[in-house]
């Protein structure tokens, strides 16, 4: 495998469970098998989930909320992977932040816009609200994602001057979809040694969807961004259609003998597969 194991910056795992032992045991052969569980991530060199909480996604979004947080919680306690809570979507902040300490990762929006910002499909820019809040995160050492924002709210937040963080987003230039960037924006992202986490979410890759897609966008924000500033978000969970080639979390393997297949050296490999996502992740924030 490489140094440190694989780091997936996005998954959507928590939304789709129904308790913390089916994660723990392992759900291959259930009914409905999620993308990613413990003994599949664990046995496939995974180190690191950042595991994302979307309850405005949810019908009940309190509920959703409360039972998320509940099975992370439980999960943090119980396996040997390290994972880190993502807020998707900042509505219900204050009721999170009461609840939880472990925040490490916030899109002020999910799809839609919301009383913070515009998310994709809007035109709307930061609000006042959206602006203290981003700050107050930021102040906490949480990590500002802007996978989620629309072009006029992420502009916005740039010019507060943090260093931001895409945790699924690939590039607009291979394929024009609003949720992926363009490329002034992942090149600021790597000016700001922020991280651009690819995604496997099939609709971002384009008409042709595989790793050899996955690696066009791997290689086109390479060179925008720099070696240090280009990780992997999987959207595992949170996605219907996969590229070829990949199905779940049993996946990085495969992957990395992809990329040593197509010249990657081993030092490239393992930043990209996981360093680069540690550097943030470990340490917070403002102290960068």
């Amino acid at each position: 495998m490489i140094s440190g194991g694989a780091f997936d910056a996005h998954v959507d795992t928590l939304a789709v469970l129904s308790d913390s032992k089916s994660f723990i045991q392992g759900t291959s052969n259930s009914e409905k098998p999620t993308h990613v569980d413990a003994p599949r991530a664990i046995a496939s060199g995974v180190s690191d989930l950042v595991m994302a909480i979307c309850s405005e996604a949810e019908p009940d979004s309190k509920s959703a909320l409360k039972r998320m947080i509940g099975i992370y919680e439980d999960l943090k306690e119980s396996t040997d992977l390290s994972l880190h809570l993502m807020l998707e979507g900042c509505e219900q902040y204050a009721t999170i932040s009461s609840a939880t300490s472990g925040l490490s990762a916030a899109s002020l929006t999910w799809n839609g816009e919301n009383s913070l910002a515009g998310g994709i499909g809007s035109d709307k820019g930061l609000t006042a609200k959206g602006t203290q809040l981003a700050k107050e995160l930021y102040e906490k050492g949480v990590n500002l994602d802007v996978s989620h924002l629309c072009d006029k709210s992420r502009r916005d937040l740039f010019h507060l001057d943090f260093q931001l963080i895409a945790t699924h987003c690939n590039c607009r230039r291979i394929f024009n979809h609003p949720r992926n960037l363009p490329d002034d924006d992942i090149r600021e992202i790597g000016i700001r040694e922020g991280v651009v986490g690819i995604t496997f979410a099939a609709e971002f890759l384009g008409e042709k969807q595989d790793m050899e897609a996955v690696l066009r966008h791997l290689e086109h924000a390479l060179d925008l961004a720099g070696t240090e500033s280009v990780g992997f978000g999987s959207d595992f969970d949170g996605t219907l259609t996969l590229p070829q080639g990949i199905e779940d979390c049993t996946c990085w393997p495969a992957l990395i003998s992809f990329l040593k297949d197509h010249g990657w050296d081993q030092q490239l490999i393992n930043g990209v597969i996981g360093d680069n996502w540690r550097r943030i992740f470990q340490t917070p924030g403002k102290d960068r």
